[in-house]
């Protein structure tokens, strides 16, 4: 994993300098090439951060800090309370000292110097601070005539030589670092990395190695004797989680950091099309457009078909690599680690979003591919908090990652994810019954909005995603068993499974009350489908008896239609008995069964219109 990290940064040229940090600045002191002060600039929050010399450790003590970027009270030597600050005087000292040794190699530094020495010029700096409304804990750093001196390259060396003398690591033998295999001096301690703020990690920075707790220590070694990397080598290291984490999407608490071992376009990247995006909390996934679906699968079959052929030239294969991370207490928690060939993961991927595709609910065309986290929310629990993505974090920090493996691994989805999906459509249809009573008991829905359109509605973007999520669950599980892949995209009339035939009923008897009836508010689905769907011997046969009074209300060529479904399916029943229980497995063929059903019905009853 290390070792990846860093190729990753050698090969993107993303290795920082070592004693090198990026910081977030709140301003810069401006001063003119004679020295007088002209202006504090306050930078934007959004602001981008900068790269300048960090003492790493050093500074936890009584007399480092870190030179050209550092508060402002340590900067203007700020001491509101003796007891509180009684280093500050001290490190004040120091930071004077770095521009002092300096100013030979580079002569800015020497009139940053002189100005911090002139008693006047640092009350204007103090005053300028406060009229800013800058704190003394906010970052400052500085700018002569104006160039921002942490920008300039003349002091790389002279920064390197001066740093030895801070540096509190082992000054024993050398060790083989861990990462590069090569003889070096060990660090005492890792620098942390930002990023990771959405997910658990602190502002200041969360730590990838860490060695504080003696659970974390073997053999009696401390700090990173217990895993030895050299300062250069955990230095591109962090510039390549750096980079990663502010590209990888959020997903259930994590940071989805993903790559591959070369360099490949965004139209191949196969983990961003499962993951792409962040979604708008209220809001329902937003879907790229088909054109671009279809150029980003050619891009990755044509890079598979040149893996196949042998056309990249030293690189026969081309893998992935994923790490689900999240903070925790200072420390990041890696929640898995994933890796194999582009071409395994293409295949898998492939194969998620096959077994994902379903019709869509109106019956013309298929579902676009879904993004991951927009099928997790149909996976929270029903109810609740309206701040849906707190929600998720909560809920499915540990079931989003192993429904992640399903997807990149081609392996069964967890029984869970079902069982979740399942509660949720019951709770809807329960749901959207309590919510047309609020219109009044057997009322009548708002002008133009009967019954039939508002259940079209209600198989919409919402509805669909979970019914794409239970058919690649139980897809997935029938492969598994051996079994035949009997659950297609679309309306299976072959399947003569029970539950599914069900499900297909409970459909057929909804769209003949909503055309008999379409002034009614609470329908059958909304009063039925949560009993139907889990006990439907119970449901079916009162549904039976209310479709012939419904089916008396229709033309005859409308009751025709009917009758004949529905005896096409009581035909694939045959000698077998409505179930009075169903299984999780049954359960979802009746919910697929019934989405099914319903996309078949609406279009050819549209035609009949016309």
């Amino acid at each position: 994993m290390l070792e990846e990290l860093y190729r990753y940064a050698v090969e993107h040229k993303l290795a920082a300098r070592p004693g090198f940090k990026p910081k977030r600045l709140k301003g810069y002191f401006h001063l003119s090439a004679a020295g007088q002060f002209l202006d504090l600039e306050v930078r934007e929050k959004d602001a981008e951060p900068v790269y300048a010399p960090d003492a790493g450790a050093a500074i936890q003590g009584s007399r480092y800090c870190n030179p050209l970027i550092e508060k402002a009270g340590i900067v203007l030597c700020i001491v509101n309370d003796e007891k509180e600050d009684k280093n500050v005087p001290v490190k004040h000292d120091f930071f004077l000292s770095f521009f002092e040794e300096g100013r030979n190699v580079e002569p800015l530094f020497g009139i940053a110097a002189d100005a911090l020495r002139d008693s006047g010029i640092l009350e204007e700096m103090r005053s300028a601070l406060a009229d800013k409304k800058l704190k003394p804990a906010d970052q400052v750093g500085f700018a002569v005539d104006g160039q921002y001196l942490e920008r300039s390259e003349r002091y790389y060396d002279y920064w390197n030589q001066f740093r030895k003398r801070m540096q509190t690591a082992f000054r024993g033998k050398e060790e083989r670092c861990l990462i590069t295999g090569e003889l070096s001096q060990p660090m005492d301690t890792v620098p942390k990395v930002s990023g990771l703020e959405k997910v658990g990690g602190k502002s200041t920075g969360t730590a990838f190695l860490c060695f504080d707790k003696k659970a974390f220590q073997s053999y009696g070694l401390e700090k990173s004797a217990n895993a030895v990397v050299s300062e250069a080598a955990m230095t591109a290291v962090n510039a390549a989680l750096g980079e990663l984490i502010r590209k990888a999407d959020v997903l259930a608490g994590a940071k989805m950091v993903h790559w591959y071992s070369r360099q490949i376009n965004k139209q191949e990247d196969m983990l961003s099309m499962v993951f792409g995006g962040d979604l708008v909390e209220g809001e329902e996934e937003v879907i790229s457009d088909r054109e671009e679906e279809r150029q980003a699968f050619a891009s990755a079959q044509a890079l598979v078909q040149s893996i196949r052929e042998g056309k990249l030239a030293g690189k026969p294969d081309v893998m992935y690599y994923m790490m689900p991370l999240s903070g925790a207490g200072g420390r990041m928690m890696l929640r898995g680690w994933h890796e194999g060939s582009y071409e395994e993961l293409y295949e898998n991927i492939c194969l998620w979003f096959e077994d994902l595709r379903l019709i869509l609910p109106g019956g013309q065309g298929m579902t676009r591919p879904p993004k991951l986290k927009a099928l997790c929310l149909r996976m929270l629990k029903p109810g609740g908090s309206s701040r849906i993505w707190e929600r998720m974090d909560h809920e499915l920090s540990n079931l989003a990652q192993r429904v992640t493996y399903a997807a990149i691994h081609g392996s069964p989805l967890p029984d869970e994810a079902a069982y979740r999906v399942l509660q949720w459509l019951r709770a809807s249809f329960l749901a959207d019954k309590d919510k047309r009573r609020g219109n009044g008991e057997g009322g009548n829905v708002e002008k133009g909005n009967n019954a039939q359109e508002v259940d079209a509605h209600k198989l919409g973007g919402q509805e669909t995603l979970a019914y794409q999520l239970l058919k690649a669950w139980f897809r997935r599980k029938q492969r598994k068993e051996g079994g035949e892949e009997i659950m297609k995209e679309e309306l299976n009339r072959q399947n003569r499974s029970t539950a599914y035939l069900c499900g297909r009923l409970m459909a057929v008897y909804t769209a003949i009350q909503s055309e008999a009836m379409p002034e009614v508010n609470v329908g059958i689905a909304e009063r039925y489908y949560a009993a139907a769907m889990g006990s439907p011997g119970l449901v079916i046969g009162k549904l039976s008896q209310l479709s012939q009074y419904h089916l008396a209300k229709l033309s005859r060529g409308g009751a025709i239609r009917y009758e004949k479904i529905l005896t096409e399916i009581y035909k694939g029943m045959g000698d077998q008995d409505i179930p009075n229980a169903l299984t999780m497995m049954q359960q979802t063929e009746f919910a697929l069964g019934y989405y099914q059903q319903k996309a078949e019905i609406y279009p050819k009853k549209k035609e009949e219109e016309r």
